[in-house]
C-alpha cells in the first residue's frame, strides 16, 4: 500500500482526492474502500501498531507469569539490540540510493513530468570526498533531523525507533505492575498522545498507534488462543469493514465528497487545534482493523497464508528500496522513449520529459514490481542475515560474552537430561 501511495503520487496525484471537485463525479479509485489501493498513509500507521505489539508482547507474557527477572532482561536485551536491527539496514538503503544518485542513475528524474519523482531527484557529486562526504550527512540526518536527501521516505525511521524505545520504557515502568494497572497507563499515555497533537508525527502517527499496539499485545496476553471466540463472528468483520472505511479518509480536499468533508468536521471537534486529522482517521482505520483482525479467525487464517507470509517478511526491505527503483528502474522504463527523443521548445529548450501511453506505464509497473519484490527476496537472504550477525556480535561484546551459546533445540536438551531416569519432562515456565 505505501508502494502503490506513491505511485498513485507520482503519476495520478489527483487521486489522492475523494473527488477532482464538489460538483464532479468521483472515478472507482477515489470512492471509499477502493481508494485504499492507491492510499498507503494508514499502511505507516499499521507499521507502528504492529512495532507497538511485537516489542511489548514478550514482556507482557513474562510479566503476566510474575517472570520480573526475565522480562527485565529481554527488554534490556531488546532496548539494546534495537537500534542496530533499525539503523543498519536502513544504513545500507541509504548507500544504495547514493550509490545510484553518483552513478549518474538518477538523471533522468531531474526532467520528468512527474514532480515527486523529480523531486527525489539527487545530484552527482563533483568528486569522490564531496561523495563520501554527502553519504556521512544522510546517514547522520536521517537519525537526527529525520531528513535523508537521498531518499526523503525514510523520513519515518527514526520515529520507529522512538517509538521502540517508548515501548520499552513503558514495559520497563510496568513489570511489576498487574495487568489492570497497565491498562489504565496505556490509557493514560492514549489521550497524553491524541490532545497532543503536535504536527503530522509526534502525536498521532507515532504516539497513538504505539500505545495501540502495546493495547492489543496485552489482549494477546490475557486472552491467548480463545480470543477468536470472545465476540460473535458477524462482529470481528464489520470492524475490518468500518476500518477500512475510516483509513480511506483523502489524504487531499476532504470537502469534495459529501462522506470526507463529514468526517474531517467531526475529527476538527474532538482534536486540538491545528492538527493534522489525516493521521487521526489513518490511525483509527488501522487501529479498527487490527482489532477485527484479531478477534477474527478467518482474518488470521487468510493472513497466515504462505503469500501474505512472505509478504510480511519482505515488507520492511520493500519499504527502504522502492523509492531508490521508482527513481531508476521505473523512472527508465516510463520515460525511455521520451529521454530518445527529447521534446523541445520554441526555443529549442528541453522541456519535461514525457510518460509513455497509460498500457506502457501498466507494463513498466508491473516489471518494476517483479524488480523490487525480486530484490526485497534476496536482501532478506543475504543482507538481513549479515546485518542480525552484526548486531548479536556488538551485543554479545557489549555483554562480555566470550563465546556464542550453542544453539540446540530445546525439547532435545530436556529428552537428554531426563533420559536416564526416563521421567516425563516438565516445563515449569515458558521458555
Amino acid at each position: 500500500m505505501v508502494v502503490s501511495g506513491h505511485l498513485c503520487t507520482a503519476f495520478v496525484p489527483w487521486l489522492h482526492s475523494p473527488a477532482n471537485d464538489p460538483h464532479t463525479a468521483p472515478h472507482l479509485f477515489q470512492l471509499p474502500f477502493f481508494r485504499l489501493a492507491v492510499g498507503g498513509r494508514s499502511a505507516v500507521a499499521l507499521f507502528f501498531l504492529i512495532t507497538g505489539y511485537v516489542n511489548s508482547i514478550g514482556p507482557i507474557g513474562r510479566s503476566r507469569a510474575g517472570n520480573t527477572d526475565a522480562a527485565f532482561n529481554g527488554i534490556a536485551k531488546s532496548a539494546l539490540a534495537r537500534s542496530g536491527r533499525l539503523v543498519l539496514p536502513t544504513m545500507m538503503a541509504t548507500a544504495l540510493t547514493w550509490f545510484m544518485a553518483n552513478i549518474n542513475a538518477y538523471h533522468m528524474t531531474k526532467h520528468v513530468d512527474s514532480t515527486w519523482i523529480r523531486q527525489g531527484w539527487h545530484r552527482q557529486e563533483p568528486t569522490l570526498g564531496a561523495a563520501f562526504s554527502s553519504l556521512f550527512k544522510a546517514e547522520v540526518d536521517t537519525w537526527t533531523v529525520g531528513w535523508d536527501d537521498y531518499d526523503g521516505t525514510q523520513w519515518t525511521l527514526h520515529l520507529f525507533l522512538e517509538g521502540s524505545m517508548l515501548v520499552y520504557m513503558t514495559m520497563f515502568a510496568t513489570v511489576l505492575v498487574k495487568p489492570k494497572a497497565r491498562f489504565i497507563v496505556y490509557a493514560v499515555l492514549y489521550l497524553y498522545f491524541w490532545q497532543l497533537g503536535e504536527g503530522l508525527a509526534v502525536g498521532a502517527l507515532k504516539g497513538l498507534n504505539i500505545v495501540f499496539g502495546m493495547f492489543v499485545a496485552e489482549l494477546h496476553n490475557h486472552y491467548k488462543d480463545t480470543a477468536t471466540s470472545v465476540l460473535p463472528a458477524p462482529i470481528p468483520a464489520l470492524m475490518i469493514i468500518a476500518g477500512m472505511f475510516m483509513a480511506g479518509f483523502p489524504q487531499d480536499s476532504p470537502q469534495n465528497a459529501h462522506w470526507s468533508d463529514s468526517m474531517a468536521h467531526f475529527m476538527q471537534a474532538i482534536t486540538v487545534e491545528k492538527t493534522d486529522i489525516r493521521r487521526y482517521w489513518d490511525h483509527i482505520g488501522a487501529a479498527t482493523v487490527l482489532l477485527g483482525i484479531f478477534f477474527s479467525r478467518n482474518a488470521r487464517r487468510v493472513l497466515t497464508s504462505p503469500i501474505f507470509n512472505f509478504l510480511g517478511r519482505v515488507s520492511f526491505p520493500v519499504y527502504l528500496m522502492h523509492n531508490t527503483f521508482i527513481k531508476s528502474v521505473l523512472t527508465w522504463m516510463v520515460y525511455l522513449p521520451s529521454a530518445m527523443n527529447p521534446p523541445r521548445n520554441e526555443k529549442g529548450h528541453q522541456m519535461d520529459l514525457q510518460r509513455g501511453s497509460t498500457t506502457h506505464i501498466f507494463i513498466a509497473v508491473a516489471v518494476f514490481y517483479y524488480v523490487l519484490y525480486r530484490a526485497a527476496a534476496l536482501w532478506v537472504q543475504h543482507i538481513d542475515p549479515f546485518c542480525a550477525n552484526l548486531v548479536n556480535a556488538a551485543t554479545s561484546w557489549a555483554y562480555g560474552e566470550s563465546q556464542p551459546r550453542e544453539s540446540r533445540p530445546i525439547l532435545q536438551t530436556i529428552e537428554r537430561r531426563s533420559s536416564p531416569s526416563r521421567e516425563k519432562p516438565k516445563l515449569d515456565s515458558p521458555v
